[in-house]
């Protein structure tokens, strides 16, 4: 491989969306190789796309990959000679040559354009090497051929490596969800069949607007060398595509384009730390979602992420929950006056509606809702899975959860779904299975670590409960609620003295309308002392402790289930279950 292709596929990945944000002066610097002391001087004479965040001592400051190639690209093009490029050409594989003048030209190269992941069609009975060998070159494919694609002037959009748009959906409603979601005008999907070591590969161009397939080819190839076919097919592919053009963009809506595209990202990246939970993740989060609302003020779905991470860090204790319910229903309002139609914007609203405003009648509604309409994806599913576990239907909640497993078996939060839902069914031993794979998928899930303790501790497994919480206590910095865990399994082998010192700490340590109610009640519970148990259980109602709609169900509260003051409160978490006022239109 030359230099210049060198330097362009480490341009081309430098885009990926894990990497998309830079943290400080050294690493923009080090993004343009350059001095420290010559890119903040570009900031102040140039425009230097450079962001800062202020803190309560000190500031920091940050920038987006994308904008930072965006601005380079048009000092660039006001340096550069405008005709560089009038007389090349491009060798084939095949050995013809492609002249100049049918090439985009930069300067109407405005076709934006998504490389659709090639999908593998498999045999049932393969089940060896081979499949992930193919499954493979096709990653390898999509990423060469994009590099091809930037070489002949398209602008292809650099998708996530796991994406949700790509969960199961019809193919032509698939197609579409892309089209809107990206803002693509053209889509490249392929299909790839093999037998033995022989490989074809069907290519097709498709006008997003109507889904209408402009061009379509074939191609063979083996898998000798793999980097070599890659490569190969993926010149031969990108050659083989037709002209097409479109009219220049007015340099305002040029603008506003790089905008969407960096908010897109950022609004990514704010997804990906939400599902890992944690004081540093969740922070990460809604700086990541407030980004993508300040370059695109009418994101819908970075308003239904900053929804979800409000409530997150109301579950984790990390926010006062009245003031994280407040915060998330004015965000999922803003969502809604925005797009309705977004499946990220409804779950969010799903999720308010179960956790901040305890209307399970109304989050069912927009669970089935979804589901008839066949707009839903599995983060709906494991919000209706939940919502069936506070129902009591937990047979229901199992198939809900199974459903999204077939849809995204290697999906962390799915399998989490499903051992949650096996939990509160009682059945620990499938719990346990489901809650180890999704440990092994993410390490790092905070509530994997939160959930594999309560398993053993319903096993009856304490030392092992313990590992767990400790493990996920170092995980996430001390997070109030997982001590209160901790204190459950000492309490639970029958250390009542260390169980006691947690309950101290937490006592000292938390503040009042964040301290873990809930989780602490299930600690004087297994102690044997009932009144601070229910006078903790009362407490968490009161300050809308998320966790409480789960106390009719949760097996920590058996010896309580008689008490006039927990029946009174379970009582009272029914009606509010039941209501239908908050039902939104």
């Amino acid at each position: 491989m030359n230099s210049s292709s060198t330097a362009l596929r480490g341009s081309v990945e430098s885009a990926l969306w894990t990497k998309e944000r830079l943290d400080s002066w050294k690493e923009v610097a080090s993004f343009f190789r350059r001095e420290v002391r010559t890119v903040q001087l570009w900031e102040k004479s140039e425009g230097l796309p450079v962001r800062r965040q202020r803190h309560k001592k000190l500031g920091s400051v940050y920038a987006y990959r994308q904008e930072l190639e965006a601005w380079w690209a048009a000092r660039s093009a006001v340096e550069a000679p405008s005709a560089e490029l009038e007389h090349r050409s491009v060798s084939c594989a095949s050995g013809a040559q492609l002249p100049a003048a049918q090439l985009l030209s930069p300067a109407k190269s405005r076709c934006r354009l998504i490389a659709v992941p090639f999908e593998p069609v498999h045999s049932p009975l393969d089940k060896g090497p081979r499949r992930q060998i193919v499954e493979r070159f096709a990653e390898g494919l999509k990423n060469d051929l994009v590099i091809e694609l930037v070489q002949l002037h398209y602008r292809p959009i650099i998708l996530p490596r796991r994406d949700p748009v790509f969960a199961a959906a019809p193919m032509v409603d698939l197609m579409r969800k892309i089209a809107r979601e990206y803002e693509a005008d053209l889509l490249l999907n392929g299909s790839i069949r093999y037998s033995g070591n022989q490989v074809r590969v069907s290519v097709q161009l498709i006008r997003a607007s109507d889904i209408l397939c402009l061009w379509s080819g074939r191609f063979d190839t083996a898998l000798d060398s793999m980097l070599a076919a890659q490569a190969e097919l993926a010149q031969r592919i990108a050659c083989s595509l037709p002209q097409l053009e479109r009219g220049e963009y007015p340099a305002r809506e040029n603008a506003l384009a790089i905008n969407r595209g960096v908010a897109f990202h950022a609004c990514t990246m704010g997804f990906y730390y939400w599902q890992r939970r944690g004081r540093s993740a969740l922070g990460k989060a809604i700086s990541y979602f407030e980004d993508a609302i300040e370059l695109e003020p009418g994101y819908a779905d970075a308003y239904a992420g900053l929804a979800d991470t409000y409530v997150s860090l109301s579950y984790n204790h990390l926010m006062p929950a009245m003031k994280a319910a407040e915060k998330a229903r004015d965000a999922v309002e803003a969502a809604l006056k925005l797009d309705r139609n977004s499946v990220k914007v409804r779950n969010a609203l799903i999720n308010m509606l179960m956790h901040c405003s305890w209307n399970l009648s109304a989050a069912e509604h927009e669970c089935r809702e979804l589901l008839d309409a066949g707009m839903h994806d599995v983060r709906t599913l494991q919000l209706y899975s939940s919502l069936m576990n506070l129902r009591g239907r937990h047979q229901e909640a199992i198939n809900l959860a199974l459903h999204a497993y077939r849809i995204e078996p290697e999906s962390d939060l799915v399998n989490g779904q499903l051992s949650l839902a096996y939990f509160y069914a009682g059945d620990y031993g499938s719990a346990l299975s489901y809650v180890l794979r999704t440990i092994h998928l993410e390490p790092q899930f905070l509530m994997g670590y939160a959930l594999l303790g309560r398993t053993e501790a319903e096993l009856g497994n304490w030392d092992e409960a313990i590992k767990a919480f400790q493990r996920g206590l170092g995980i996430s910095s001390q997070c109030p609620f997982l001590k209160a865990l901790l204190a459950y399994a000492y309490a639970g082998r029958g250390d009542a003295s260390a169980a006691r010192e947690l309950l101290r700490e937490l006592e000292e340590q938390s503040e009042d309308d964040c301290f873990p109610a809930y989780d602490v009640s299930a600690v004087h519970a297994i102690l044997n002392q009932e009144n601070e148990a229910l006078q903790k259980i009362n407490k968490a109602y009161s300050t809308r402790d998320m966790k409480t709609i789960f106390m009719p169900h949760d097996p920590r509260f058996t010896r309580l289930r008689d008490s006039p003051v927990f029946k009174q409160i379970t009582l009272a978490l029914s009606d509010e279950a039941e209501s239908l006022s908050d039902v939104w239109g």
